[in-house]
């Protein structure tokens, strides 16, 4: 009788074991999905503040542009009229107040005591005498509007004719 109880209880020790697998396996399961919620959420959040600071760096560099596109001319800077070279060596023509034109690199001082600190692709850096910095202008041709004398690529048209002239 005794053996005929032992299985019975073996099969339910087997079962009740079986069960509380069974249960922490789904703990397991469920401890993960919730972990990995939060890995998600977190990730999320990295994409938006990620996207925040691209769209701040944006606006800055936009900032930037229309500040140096904006920048005033001072009267008596030089203006580029030609900036060339590669590299780490970089030439500018300038045009100085006075009219004569000038070749500079980096380092050279200007009859007007303005020193040349960068040359880039597209701008040149100068420090005036109190130490300012200064991005100078690009050169750029006076339009004094319409000139009807100024041959036009145009058609042109027949000379007025006066009514009641002499003939």
């Amino acid at each position: 009788m005794q053996n005929k109880l032992v299985i019975p209880f073996a099969i339910w020790v087997g079962l009740a074991g079986a069960g509380a697998r069974a249960e922490s396996t789904s703990d397991s399961l469920t401890r993960i999905e919730a972990e990995t919620l939060v890995l998600k959420a977190r990730e999320k959040q990295l994409e938006v503040q990620a996207n925040i600071v691209g769209k701040q760096n944006e606006i800055a560099a936009k900032q930037s542009i229309t500040s140096a596109i904006t920048q005033t001319t001072v009267v008596g800077d030089p203006v580029i009229r030609a900036i060339e070279g590669i590299g780490s060596r970089m030439f500018a023509t300038l045009q100085l107040s006075d009219g004569s034109i000038v070749d500079v690199q980096q380092g050279d001082t200007l009859a007007t005591g303005m020193k040349i600190v960068s040359i880039g692709p597209r701008e040149v850096v100068a420090q005036s005498k109190n130490n300012q910095r200064v991005r100078l202008a690009t050169y750029s041709q006076v339009n004094n509007g319409f000139n009807p004398s100024f041959p036009g690529p145009g058609l042109s048209l027949p000379a007025p004719q006066l009514r009641g002239a002499a003939r």
